[in-house]
């Protein structure tokens, strides 16, 4: 996330900006102490902090008695800095960051028990409390309590506990003597030969981002339609390269719930359910405005045949007209249908692509050129439609049977795995309702072939 110095000084109030400014380089150094005792940096860092901290503890009374003096004149001789360096985008980024990442390293706030709990507590420890300080200093203790919390995030420190948690008997113990101390009784025992539970397992679901382009081209007379060239994508496509025909958003249907029957090792089968739902209500067109950030905003579904009711009366001339124009004989250099990829979107990358406020990008007659404004020689154009859906799948043991898949319906368009014209952006199964036939083309569609077939055969 990019700061841009005017819109923050524009949206942010003064008193907050000002505070930001002056305390950046407090932040950082906030930051990198969490980071140092998190472990989150160079391991020796942390090991010198640790080092540090004992040599606190075990010299303390010698350095505030004959450093300290020592200490305070150094810092009151140091020159202060005549001017701080401008605030620029860079240095307010990187507070906002240090910020954020100081939130992500603050652990979480534990319950308080309550008071009868802690009165409990505090008068079961008190009597080990006096007899610890009488046998160990306090600044061994102090030293042991902070060494513990300065390696609780060490990469060894959590084998150490991952190891401890996996023993019944430290499992056991470490329960009974909170149970002893808190006073809450510890929870009824629980046979290790529980039946398994008869409901499905549920198992973390997966999210796929189904990804649809609409393409339009501009014709004289009839402004942007869904008639496009005989030979290059279809209206409604799949991504670059394939950009094989799919159904319109408002048609798309999500696949079928499948059941796959798989072998458990033991004699009996494993039955995995695959269902499938939406998880945003709406689709929504990706829009990223020249110079903003990639957003999805939700837009008006177009009418399937939309286009073709506005085709009547002489559109059939006009198309020709239009085709005249822009190819000059009559024809217009279109891409071969079967390499399946159109010039200008192999090393494309479609985020960083601007858009208009309705997500279009505006392109010349042989789909190159990307730009967000429409205008002089742009006579094509597209835009994204992005759904994000869930497939959730269950876990459930059968007897023994038959191995497969089993479809909840007679379907047999589902392909399994995915073919490569789909687009997802996680790895699973997918499929796209094909578009109609050649026999079910809108109107305009048609009349567009005729008048492009009479120009080139004269």
């Amino acid at each position: 996330m990019a700061v841009v110095l005017l819109d923050f000084v524009n949206t942010v109030p003064p008193p907050l900006t000002a505070v930001l400014v002056q305390l950046g380089p407090v932040v950082a150094a906030i930051r990198h102490a969490l980071q140092v005792v998190s472990w989150r940096t160079l391991w020796y860092d942390a090991c010198l902090a640790v080092a540090f901290w004992w040599a606190l503890c075990l010299f303390a009374d010698v350095t505030l008695r004959y450093l300290l003096p020592v200490v305070l004149v150094v810092a009151l001789c140091i020159p202060p800095r005549q001017q701080p360096p401008p605030t620029t985008e860079q240095s307010l980024q990187n507070t906002v960051t240090d910020l954020i990442t100081i939130y992500a390293l603050l652990p979480s706030r534990p319950s308080v028990p309550s008071s009868s709990t802690l009165i409990r507590i505090a008068a079961i420890s008190y009597v080990p409390y006096l007899l610890t300080t009488y046998f160990v200093p306090l600044r061994i203790l102090f030293a042991l309590v902070g060494t513990l919390v300065l390696t609780a995030r060490a990469p060894f420190g959590a084998v150490i506990l991952s190891t401890l948690s996996r023993s019944a008997w430290v499992r056991w113990s470490v329960r009974y003597l909170l149970s002893f101390v808190t006073g809450h009784p510890l929870p009824p025992v629980v046979l290790s030969h529980q039946p398994r539970p008869a409901s499905p397992t549920p198992v973390p679901s997966l999210a796929f981002l189904f990804t649809i382009y609409e393409n339009q081209r501009w014709w004289m007379g009839l402004d942007w339609t869904a008639a496009l060239l005989p030979g290059e994508r279809p209206s409604w496509s799949s991504p670059p390269p394939a950009f094989q025909p799919v159904s319109p958003p408002n048609a798309f249907t999500l696949p079928a719930t499948t059941t796959v029957y798989v072998a458990d090792g033991k004699g009996g089968r494993v039955k995995r359910t695959a269902t499938w739902h939406w998880k945003e209500p709406e689709w929504k067109v990706v829009v990223r405005r020249d110079g903003g950030t990639l957003s999805r905003v939700e837009r008006t579904i177009p009418e399937e045949h939309a286009s073709a009711a506005s085709a009547n009366g002489t559109a059939g001339s006009r198309l020709l007209k239009a085709a005249g124009i822009m190819g000059g004989n009559g024809s217009v250099p279109l891409v071969e249908a079967d390499t399946g990829v159109e010039e200008g979107h192999e090393d494309v990358e479609e985020d960083n692509i601007a858009t208009d406020g309705d997500g279009w990008v505006y392109g010349d007659n042989k789909w190159e050129g990307s730009s967000w404004k429409g205008g002089m020689g742009k006579y094509t154009r597209y835009r994204r439609w992005t759904r994000v859906a869930v497939v959730t799948e269950t876990v459930d043991v059968v007897g023994a049977g038959p191995l497969g898949i089993e479809a909840a319906d007679d379907r047999s368009d589902i392909p399994f795995p995915p073919t490569p014209g789909q687009h997802v952006h996680a790895v699973g199964t997918m499929t796209s309702s094909p578009r109609g036939s050649p026999e079910e083309e809108s109107p305009l569609r048609q009349r567009l072939r005729r008048a492009l077939s009479k120009a080139s055969n004269p």
